[in-house]
């Protein structure tokens, strides 16, 4: 026979935990929407369209958390993982390109994967950014952006990094090496002129 107590308390914290785990994937899509939108405001270059969007996904990624709480399966989840990381990765970008000092959101400064990853992904922001720079011949803001993903490419590799976040690091390499050929480019540009 089996112990119907013990399965009942199993099924009503199962379906308390899938309540919670649809109320954060909401919120994680929310936030990854909000975020986005940041990015794309931060690249046309409205900060106040940028700050009201991030202002709306911290606000969300608060919430968030307190869904989670101290379940670790809540905290794994893939979508709330994915959304941490696109708030964070618009954060920082908003302040590479607004900002003199890229700062990690305090609302994920606890998780090191979500950072690395997010500094990561900001090197592909600045180096799109540094792409329509150097469209208008604008070689200061070049140079500028290209000292971000040179900065973010070494702290980076400080670390023994593995599994995706290594994937992700390759890409930010990569970043720095079409900034470079940017920056080449350009100033081939200059010595013709």
């Amino acid at each position: 026979m089996l112990d119907q107590t013990a399965l009942s308390a199993v099924v009503r914290s199962y379906k308390a935990m899938t309540v919670r785990r649809r109320e954060l994937q909401q919120l994680s899509s929310d936030i990854l929407s909000a975020s986005k939108r940041a990015i794309f405001a931060v690249q046309r270059g409205m900060k106040g369209d940028a700050d009201r969007e991030l202002k709306e996904a911290r606000s969300l990624v608060m919430r968030g958390k307190k869904v989670v709480g101290t379940d670790r399966r809540l905290l794994s989840e893939g979508a709330w993982r994915a959304a941490l990381e696109e708030f964070a990765e618009s954060a920082m970008y908003r302040d590479a390109m607004f900002a003199s000092m890229i700062k990690v959101p305090k609302e994920i400064a606890d998780d090191p994967d979500v950072v690395i990853g997010a500094l990561s992904d900001v090197t592909g922001e600045c180096t799109r950014s540094c792409v329509l720079a150097a469209t208008r011949r604008d070689r200061v803001e070049v140079e500028r952006l290209s000292e971000i993903v040179r900065g973010g490419v070494a702290f980076l590799l400080e670390l023994d990094l593995t599994g995706s976040l290594r994937q992700k690091f390759d890409q930010a390499k990569q970043n720095l090496r079409k900034v470079e050929e940017i920056a080449f480019s350009l100033s081939l540009s200059r010595a013709i002129e």
